[in-house]
């Protein structure tokens, strides 16, 4: 019976009772990021984690979502900050096009509520820029053999003040709008915003309460205003 090594290194096949080491397929990356320098860094980290990793890089979502539709990636390491689209709507998009996929986001935005929205929003991973390489490349082959790779910090560290503290203005907007049961398309006719920006300002709300639901969020800010 075969048994994984690992993803880098290969896997081990009984052969007339003996076990000899076989090659895995190279792993597949596209890397999504309009900035030429930090797509090769990531190119050469996602080489030193795969030993002969395949790498497509492209500049923005349109071509991302494109390559993904012709090919069979295992990683994709998409930046949030893509020229014309608001944060984690970049995200979204992506899974909703690519379910399947494992996304891990790239950003130079540490901030916890951001983190905890990638979260949400079903990133396999969140990468802050300024990651050390050695702690990159942990965090992708973690990812790649199936776990998930978030900052310590954002995830488990810490909070200070209430989860309405840890919003912003227009976060707050939405958060009131939702307890009072508007849909996602309500809040932004009313906020005047697009309504994926809305639903984003809604994934950072209920990432900071800790829920994934509204009534969750009702009961979760009913608890926090009783505190």
């Amino acid at each position: 019976m075969a048994g994984r090594k690992s993803l880098v290194t290969g896997a081990l096949e009984a052969n007339n009772g003996r076990w000899r080491q076989i090659p895995l397929s190279p792993m597949n990356i596209l890397i999504v990021d309009d900035h030429p320098m930090i797509a090769e860094y990531l190119s050469g980290a996602a080489a030193k984690a795969f030993e002969g990793a395949l790498v497509c890089a492209v500049d923005d979502l349109d071509g991302a979502l494109a390559a993904a539709r012709g090919s069979a990636f295992d990683l994709v390491l998409l930046d949030l900050g893509l020229p014309g689209y608001g944060g984690i709507e970049s995200l979204l998009r992506f899974r909703k096009a690519h379910p399947d996929l494992r996304v891990v986001v790239v950003s130079a935005d540490e901030e916890p509520t951001s983190v905890r929205g990638a979260h949400a929003a079903g990133a396999a991973g969140y990468i802050v820029k300024s990651t050390k390489p050695k702690v990159l490349v942990s965090a992708l082959r973690l990812i790649a053999e199936g776990g998930k790779y978030f900052p310590p910090d954002a995830m488990t560290g810490p909070d200070q003040g209430t989860p309405e503290s840890r919003l912003t203005a227009r976060q707050r907007q939405v958060m009131v709008l939702l307890l009072k049961g508007q849909t996602i398309g309500q809040v932004a006719k009313q906020l005047d915003i697009a309504p994926g920006t809305a639903k984003q300002h809604a994934i950072a709300v209920y990432a900071a309460f800790d829920v994934s639901s509204r009534a969750d969020l009702i009961l979760s800010a009913r608890r926090s205003a009783a505190a």
